[in-house]
């Protein structure tokens, strides 16, 4: 087992409040400190637990950074599924390029806006290979998810094509996001309405104008 993973699951509520505790507080580590200053024995003594307990579920802070930005990734993900799920709802499963690329948008950007922990455990991630690569995947699983409904919307039928305007979709509007997060106004407003002309553009460009 790699020491960037988590040693043991908890299984008694007992231990699973342990494991939330050290990661509530670790992740309040990073987000006052930032990734590269998280260490084990402060995680225990604001945790209130023995470092062996530490030790017990996560062998390195690598492990803790991993089930941070993996459940960060998961509530992204989850929120997209939600707000794809609510766009076809709305628009009797006929959404425009425009609406589907608005919906996106607003949803990653919602996501770290209203959640700054989540910016700074991604930061965290990326000073790790392993994390980095954790994030990479993520993005392929969230484009494969978009695939069929960008089909769906474009009236195309090349789903590695698609693959590869979801992909585009996807890094792009995480990215832009985070950058808009940290810079000031009306510059953070300008960011992000530009990156939705820009995708609008080429999804645009990709339809087909075959009638469906």
């Amino acid at each position: 087992m790699s020491d960037a993973e988590p040693r043991r699951r908890p299984q008694q509520e007992r231990s699973k409040t342990r494991v939330e505790a050290i990661l509530d507080v670790a992740l309040a580590l990073v987000v006052e400190h930032g990734a590269e200053a998280l260490a084990m024995r402060e995680v225990a003594r604001r945790a209130g637990v023995q470092i062996s307990s530490v030790y017990q579920y996560f062998p390195s802070k690598a492990a803790i950074l991993r089930e941070l930005a993996t459940r960060n990734l998961e509530r992204v993900r989850l929120k997209l599924e939600n707000e794809v799920g609510e766009l076809f709802a709305e628009h009797d499963g006929r959404p425009t390029p425009a609406q589907a690329v608005k919906r996106v948008v607003d949803a990653y950007y919602a996501h770290y806006r209203d959640q700054p922990a989540a910016v700074a455990v991604w930061a965290g991630a990326q000073s790790d290979h392993g994390l980095r690569e954790l994030d990479v995947e993520d993005t392929r699983l969230t484009a494969e998810f978009l695939v069929p409904s960008l089909m769906e919307i474009l009236s195309l039928s090349d789903a590695q094509d698609v693959f590869a305007l979801a992909l585009l979709l996807a890094e792009t509007t995480g990215a832009v996001a985070r950058l808009a997060l940290a810079v000031e106004a009306p510059l953070r407003d300008q960011l992000v309405a530009k990156l939705k002309l820009m995708l609008i553009a080429t999804l645009e460009a990709a339809q087909s104008k075959e009638p469906r």
